[in-house]
Parts: C-alpha cells; sequence; structure tokens
C-alpha cells in the first residue's frame, strides 16, 4: 500500500488552521489517516493535487483533495484543502515523518584533532572532518561524506553522503617549458546557515578567497562548484550542474539539471537556467536562457521550431 499514516488522525480544519488556506464548508470535520498519491487513494486519505494533470484525475478520486489555489476552479468543490501553497503545506506535514539520522554526534565517524564541530552536529557513518573544518549548530553531515580543513559549515547545513567539500580545485598554470602545475588552493569554502548541498556533491576550496554557498542554497545530488565560485542567496541547482572557477551566481537564480557554467560568468539574481543549458555569457538579472550558447529562451524556441520544420 502507497501513502504514508500520520501519527494521529486529523480534521482537514485543523491541518488548514495550523497550515494556512481554506476548506470546503461540507469537508472541515472530514477525517485524515494518512497523506497518499491519487492512484488508488480512499476515504480518509489526503491527497495533493499540485498539477494540471492531477487536477484532471481529481474528479475520479475518493480522497480529501490539498488542491493549489491556481487549480480550484478545476477542482470540484466538496472535499477540498485549498491553499496558496499546497506543496509548502504538503512538506511541512510529511517533515515531521520524515526519519533523522541517530543523535549520536560522533559516531563511527573519522573527526581529527583540530576539527571544531558543534555538539549537536551529526555525523553518518564513515564522514571524514579534517582539521581546520568548522561544522556549526545542528548541522548534519552525511555517511562518507568529507569536510576538509578550511571548510566553515554554519548553522543548520545538510550535506549528503558522500559530498566533498574543499579539496583542492581544479586550478593549473602551465610553465615556460610547457609542464603543469598545480595551483594552490588555499581559501576555504564558507557555506552559510540552511544550505543543503546533495550527495556526491563536491565544493571546491578557493585560492586565495573561500569559495561561498550563502545562506539557503540548495544543490542537488552530483552538483560540482568550482573554486572561487560564489553562489547566492536562496539559489537552487538540480542536478548534474557544473559551475567552472570563479563564476558569480546572485541571488534567487533557478538552474536547471545538466547545466555548463563557464568560468569567470555572471548570472544575475533571479535568473532562470533551462536544463542542459550551456552558458558562456553573463545572464542578466531575472532572465530565463536556455540552449547551447544559451540565449534567451523565447528565442531558443523559435529557433528550435524553424530547425525542426526544415526537417
Amino acid at each position: 500500500m502507497t501513502g504514508v499514516a500520520l501519527p494521529e488522525p486529523r480534521t482537514l480544519a485543523s491541518l488548514a488552521a495550523e497550515l494556512g488556506g481554506d476548506v470546503d464548508a461540507a469537508a472541515a470535520d472530514l477525517v485524515v489517516t494518512r497523506v497518499a498519491p491519487i492512484a488508488g487513494a480512499g476515504p480518509g486519505d489526503l491527497v495533493p493535487i499540485t498539477s494540471s494533470r492531477g487536477a484532471a484525475q481529481a474528479a475520479g478520486c475518493a480522497g480529501v483533495l490539498l488542491v493549489e489555489r491556481s487549480l480550484a476552479d478545476r477542482v470540484a468543490a466538496g472535499r477540498r484543502w485549498v491553499s496558496p501553497h499546497a506543496s509548502w503545506a504538503l512538506a511541512s506535514l510529511l517533515d515531521g515523518l520524515a526519519p533523522r539520522w541517530a543523535s549520536a554526534p560522533r559516531g563511527p565517524a573519522h573527526v581529527e584533532p583540530g576539527a571544531d564541530v558543534a555538539p549537536d552536529a551529526v555525523l553518518g557513518p564513515g564522514a571524514v572532518v579534517l582539521a581546520g573544518a568548522v561544522i556549526g549548530a545542528a548541522t548534519s553531515v552525511g555517511p562518507n561524506a568529507v569536510v576538509y580543513g578550511g571548510v566553515t559549515l554554519g548553522r543548520r547545513v545538510v550535506v549528503g553522503a558522500g559530498a566533498v567539500l574543499g579539496r583542492p580545485g581544479f586550478g593549473w598554470v602551465a610553465g615556460p617549458d610547457g609542464a603543469r602545475r598545480r595551483m594552490p588552493q588555499l581559501g576555504g569554502v564558507v557555506v552559510e546557515d540552511d544550505v543543503e548541498i546533495g550527495p556526491l556533491a563536491t565544493v571546491d576550496a578557493g585560492t586565495l578567497g573561500p569559495t561561498v554557498l550563502r545562506r539557503g542554497v540548495k544543490l542537488d545530488a552530483q552538483v560540482h562548484v568550482g573554486h572561487n565560485v560564489e553562489i547566492g542567496e536562496a539559489t537552487i541547482v538540480a542536478a548534474q550542474t557544473g559551475f567552472a572557477g570563479s563564476v558569480r551566481v546572485g541571488q534567487g537564480v533557478q538552474v536547471g539539471g545538466q547545466v555548463g557554467v563557464a568560468d569567470h560568468v555572471t548570472l544575475g539574481a533571479f535568473a532562470r537556467i533551462a536544463a542542459k543549458s550551456g552558458v558562456i555569457g553573463d545572464v542578466p538579472a531575472g532572465r530565463t536562457v536556455a540552449g547551447y550558447p544559451a540565449v534567451d529562451r523565447a528565442r531558443w524556441l523559435r529557433g528550435m521550431a524553424r530547425l525542426l520544420r526544415r526537417g
């Protein structure tokens, strides 16, 4: 059986009172015992409706419906909890049901002398924290993650399993004889409060100053952040994206999966980068770009349409 049971039954009215939104008068006293997907949901199941496809399927659902307000006119009244932020309400409800790591802050992790780890930080099995690292209060470092010296993690940071923070960046210089020599990366990494770094992500140390992830940044799995990059507050980055050295990312930028950003590029605040884009030049604030080389998304779509018509 799919779905997640609530710790105790809740009326729809009590959920809306806690998490916001409006309930159909006829549904106020309906009791919810589980949160479940629309397929196979029955009475007592709370079903999130957050997409047009879900709204089209709602008529045949026997559950109680948590409906995004923008979709409310597509869902028949009677069993609805209509929320202006339905996905947020759902996340808030499920957060209390998510499993937590063991509370022992040291466990089988390896912490070198000279590392500064807050007493309530949680280190997963096999995590490595090297001398000179600083890990803030209520921060979690996942199994087998590595935190190098020179890395400072703020409060409530989440580091996924296998992530590597503060390794020397990929900087090589050529000598007069053509030989390659590594440029030492001595600037470390600064991760501000409430950042999440996904599993197998890498954040390289800066050269002279730190690589910086500002407050509230969210990195998905397998994201690479090169040396001297700065990622602005509340930016969100999907999986397998890579930022080359010295990229500057503004506040609130949204980056799709498998995006590549060339070195020294600036992404302006609240820009949006479509999945699989190749960004080789600056993106102005608020702009949405797509393609390779990345251009205004509308222009890219017109170009693709012309190309496909020729085929």
